[in-house]
């Protein structure tokens, strides 16, 4: 367990990183690290994801800390979230005390132009790994040349559940419910049809 903890800090600082635009945006860094190391295998990161989602506090975080316990234990979950955590606590903290002095700077929002597209472009990149992973069966082998195969790759009573979901989160009395009850719903509904 003890060999594997400074990958973890690695993997997890470097996500911390470069994961612009917060907790969704750190899925595609999961994905490839999971496929790296075998850390997780699909099933185990949509389940970590879904988790994640629903649980409160901060969704990187969540995540990380699932994957440093299910590679080494609480040592581990720890270890994961604090590295997720740290490259934004330092640089908060240099921009925190700089900020009064660039609040107009020209270099600053040349930055913040460059860093707004990467920060939607993570998070599209998030929502298509997560639309694969929920809405996929587990054993699709991606051929995406191969049209024909197109009905194989997912599973039908997940796309029927996002679909029937999605629809209600649009209509005007059922906006008015508390997305908690969506959430369980949508659990109740994947254990009923075995989904997970």
């Amino acid at each position: 367990m003890m060999h594997v903890l400074p990958f973890l800090f690695y993997e997890f600082f470097f996500t911390g990183l470069f994961s612009i635009g917060g907790g969704l945006a750190t899925i595609p860094f999961l994905q490839q690290m999971s496929a790296r190391h075998g850390w997780l295998t699909q099933h185990e990161l949509a389940n970590m994801i879904a988790i994640a989602e629903t649980a409160p506090g901060p969704h990187g975080t969540n995540m990380a800390a699932f994957v440093g316990k299910h590679v080494a234990g609480f040592p581990g979950a720890a270890l994961a979230a604090f590295a997720l955590m740290l490259p934004t606590m330092i640089i908060d903290t240099i921009i925190a005390s700089m900020l009064d002095r660039f609040r107009q700077n020209r270099v600053k929002d040349a930055l913040m132009r460059v860093l707004r597209p990467t920060s939607a472009g993570l998070i599209a990149a998030a929502v298509v790994v997560f639309l694969q992973i929920a809405l996929a069966s587990m054993d699709a082998n991606w051929a995406l040349r191969n049209i024909a195969a197109w009905a194989g790759y997912f599973d039908w009573w997940a796309v029927g559940l996002f679909v029937v979901l999605l629809a209600l989160l649009f209509t005007p009395k059922i906006k008015k419910i508390h997305p908690a009850a969506f959430i369980a719903v949508g659990a109740g509904a994947g254990i009923a049809l075995g989904l997970g």
